[in-house]
C-alpha cells in the first residue's frame, strides 16, 4: 500500500481531540484554576466523545474476479480392495470440515477508536452470497481498518459402495471452492452534534458541543459535502475463499491378472453347466428304461 493511500485513512477521535484541546487552551484553562483551584494538563485528563447519528448509503461493489468455475479440492480418499469372484458391498463414511475466509481492508475512509455508533456493516457481494455455504450476510468493521473473517464447514458423505469382482475401487470426497475479489465504496453522512465530555479521576469537569461539523471534518481531510449533508467515502476491497459444493467420485480398475481370473471363472462356470447338463440327462434317462425293462417281464410272463 502506497503513502498516499495512508493519508487517506482519517481518524475521526484525533479530529475531535485536536479540536476540543484548541478550545480548551484557548478559553478554559486561565479559568480552571477558579473553578476547581488547580489547571490541568490535557494529556492528564480522560476524553469521552459522544458521537450523534451517522447514516451509510447503500454499499456499491466493484468486482475483479467474480466466482467462476469452482476447483476441487480433495478432503478424503479411500481404496476398497475386492480380490474374490463375487461383488462386496462396503459402507463410505467420512467427516471433513473446511474453513471459508473472507477479509476487508479499507484503504480511504475512517477509522475510530470504540465507538458502536460508527461501525459499518459491510454486506457480502451478491455473486458471494448466492455461490458460497457458511457466510452471514455482512459483517461489521469496528474500529481498524483491516478484518478477516473465517467461518468452518462441516462436510459429510455416509453411502453404500458396490465393489465387481477382482477390483478395486477409490472413493474420494471432494469439496468444490471458489474465490471473489472486488472493491467497494460506501458513502457515509454524519448529523447533529458531536459533544466531549472531558474527566479528571472520573469526576467530569468540563463538557463541550460541537455544531459546526463542517469545520470540525475539512475538505482537506476528505470530507464532503451534498445535498444530504456532510460526508466521508470509505473505500476498500473484499477478498473471499468459501465453499459451494461436495460431490463423492469413484475411480473403479480392474486387479492384475482378472483377466485370467474372470476367463478361467467363466471357463468353470461353463464346465459347470455342461456338467449338470449330462446329469440331467441320466436322470431323465432312468424312468424311461425302468419301464421298458418292466413292460419286457410283464410281456413275458406266461399266464
Amino acid at each position: 500500500m502506497s503513502s498516499s493511500s495512508k493519508m487517506s485513512i482519517v481518524s475521526l477521535r484525533d479530529l475531535v481531540e485536536s479540536a476540543a484541546h484548541k478550545w480548551y487552551k484557548e478559553n478554559e484553562k486561565d479559568s480552571m484554576k477558579a473553578k476547581w483551584g488547580r489547571t490541568y494538563n490535557w494529556k492528564e485528563l480522560v476524553k469521552e466523545v459522544d458521537w450523534r447519528s451517522l447514516k451509510h448509503d447503500p454499499v456499491i461493489y466493484t468486482d475483479i474476479e467474480s466466482p467462476g468455475a469452482p476447483k476441487n479440492h480433495i478432503l478424503f480418499r479411500s481404496t476398497f480392495l475386492n480380490d474374490t469372484n463375487r461383488e462386496q458391498e462396503y459402507n463410505l463414511r467420512a467427516e471433513r470440515r473446511t474453513v471459508s475466509t473472507c477479509s476487508f481492508s479499507i484503504f480511504e475512509g475512517y477509522t475510530t477508536e470504540q465507538c458502536v455508533s460508527l461501525e459499518l456493516e459491510v454486506p457480502l457481494p451478491k455473486c458471494v452470497l448466492e455461490a458460497s455455504t457458511g457466510f452471514r450476510r455482512e459483517y461489521t468493521l469496528e474500529q481498524s481498518k483491516d478484518k478477516q473473517i473465517e467461518e468452518e464447514l462441516k462436510w459429510s458423505v455416509e453411502s453404500n459402495i458396490k465393489i465387481p469382482c477382482m477390483s478395486q475401487t477409490t472413493a474420494e470426497l471432494l469439496v468444490q471452492e471458489d474465490e471473489y475479489h472486488g472493491t467497494f465504496e460506501i458513502k457515509s453522512y454524519f448529523f447533529g452534534e458531536i459533544r466531549v465530555k472531558v474527566y479528571k479521576d472520573s469526576q467530569e469537569v468540563l463538557s463541550l458541543e460541537f455544531g459546526d461539523l463542517e469545520e470540525l471534518f475539512p475538505r482537506d481531510k476528505g470530507f464532503r459535502k451534498d445535498a444530504h449533508g456532510l460526508y466521508r467515502i470509505t473505500r476498500g476491497e473484499c477478498k473471499a475463499r468459501f465453499g459451494v459444493s461436495q460431490k463423492v467420485e469413484l475411480h473403479a480398475k480392474p486387479l492384475p491378472g482378472a483377466d485370467l481370473f474372470l476367463r478361467q471363472s467363466q471357463r468353470n462356470s461353463l464346465d459347470q453347466a455342461n456338467e449338470l447338463r449330462k446329469n440331467s440327462i441320466k436322470d431323465n434317462s432312468t424312468p424311461t428304461t425302468s419301464v421298458t425293462v418292466l413292460r419286457e417281464l410283464i410281456n413275458g410272463t406266461d399266464i
